[in-house]
C-alpha cells in the first residue's frame, strides 16, 4: 500500500528537526548523517533522497529556522516594538537554554568558515534578517541605522555565543542581560 501524499514531507520536516538539534547540539562538523537519520527514526540509506549533501540539510535547516520566525512575526507592529521582541526573545534565558531548538547562528560560527557556499549563504540570509529587521526599527535620531542594526545584530550573536561557551552560568545570565539592556539602549528601544 503506498504512502499517502503527505507523508514524504513529514519524514523530510523530522530529518529537518533532527539536524536542527544535533547540528546546535554538536556542530556542523560533529553531526553525522548517521545521527540525523537515527534522530529522525530512519537509517542513512534513505537520506540522499531527501538531500543531495549534509550542506544541503543544513542551509534546510536555516530556511526553515528563518521561516518559522517569519511566519509567528506579526508585521502589523511597529517596526521598533518587533525589533526590542526579537533582542528580548534572542538574549532571553529560554533561548539560552534551549540549546537543541535555538537559533543556528548560536552554535555553528566556527563551522560557517570552513563550510560551503550553501551553508554560508544561509548564515547570511539569517544575518541579513536580523539586520533587516533591527534598521527597520530604527528611530530618526539614532545613529546611522544600517551600522546601528549591524552592530546590535552582532551584538545579540556574539553576546549569547559567549553566555554559551562559559560554565559558569551566573556570570553567563549576567552577560546576556548585561547585552540585552545595552542593545535595547542602542536601538533606542528601552
Amino acid at each position: 500500500m503506498p504512502n499517502p501524499p503527505h507523508h514524504r514531507e513529514q519524514v523530510r520536516q523530522r530529518i529537518i528537526r533532527s539536524a536542527h538539534q544535533l547540528f546546535n547540539r554538536h556542530g556542523f562538523s560533529a553531526a553525522s548523517i548517521d545521527d540525523i537519520m537515527a534522530g529522525a527514526g530512519l537509517t542513512r540509506g534513505g537520506f540522499y533522497s531527501y538531500f543531495q549533501s549534509k550542506s544541503d540539510l543544513y542551509a534546510e535547516v536555516i530556511s526553515c529556522f528563518v521561516s518559522g520566525k517569519l511566519e509567528g512575526a506579526d508585521f502589523a507592529d511597529k517596526a521598533s516594538v518587533r525589533s526590542a521582541q526579537i533582542i528580548r526573545d534572542y538574549l532571553s534565558c529560554q533561548h539560552f537554554e534551549d540549546v537543541a531548538a535555538s537559533c543556528p547562528l548560536i552554535g555553528l560560527p566556527n563551522d560557517l568558515s570552513r563550510s560551503d557556499q550553501s551553508v554560508r549563504e544561509a548564515q547570511e540570509a539569517a544575518l541579513r534578517m536580523m539586520i533587516e529587521t533591527f534598521e527597520r526599527g530604527m528611530t530618526a535620531s539614532a545613529q546611522p541605522a544600517r551600522q546601528c542594526a549591524i552592530a546590535l545584530t552582532s551584538l545579540c550573536i556574539g553576546g549569547m555565543v559567549i553566555a554559551r561557551a562559559i560554565e559558569d552560568r551566573a556570570l553567563a545570565d549576567e552577560l546576556r542581560e548585561a547585552t540585552m539592556a545595552i542593545a535595547l539602549k542602542l536601538g533606542s528601544w528601552a
